[in-house]
């Protein structure tokens, strides 16, 4: 994600929010460290304690990711947040086993950025 999409649309108005959630050994010191893995300043990191997001987002969103973690939820430029998002672009996880189809699915919405040299 950092090399492959944040480094080389340096430019563009991406938006990442990077939930960490107290799964897998998940703690709120490992997200602030995991903060150097997404140093990029458009990556908003949050730790939800609670696992409250993984909750809402398998019920609300995709509820084949239940509970909702290690994965990514894709929105495009007029996304609009009402009682859900939407329209949703796009889903997978694991977000590294699955990062061929997020980079394929968020070139499009780049197209008018600069990549970085």
């Amino acid at each position: 994600m950092q090399r492959e999409i944040l480094e080389k649309f340096g430019g563009s108005n991406l938006r990442v929010y990077s939930v960490w959630v107290p799964f897998n050994g998940g703690s709120e010191q490992a997200a602030d460290v995991s903060q150097r893995v997404l140093p990029d300043p458009r990556v908003v990191h949050v730790w939800d304690g609670e696992a409250a997001t993984s909750d809402w987002f398998a019920e609300n969103v995709e509820e084949s990711f239940a509970p909702a973690w290690d994965v990514y939820y894709l929105y495009g430029p007029d996304a609009m947040w009402t009682d859900v998002p939407g329209p949703l672009i796009g889903s997978g996880a694991t977000i590294i086993g699955r990062s061929g189809e997020l980079h394929d699915a968020i070139v499009p919405l780049l197209q008018g950025s600069s990549p970085v040299a």
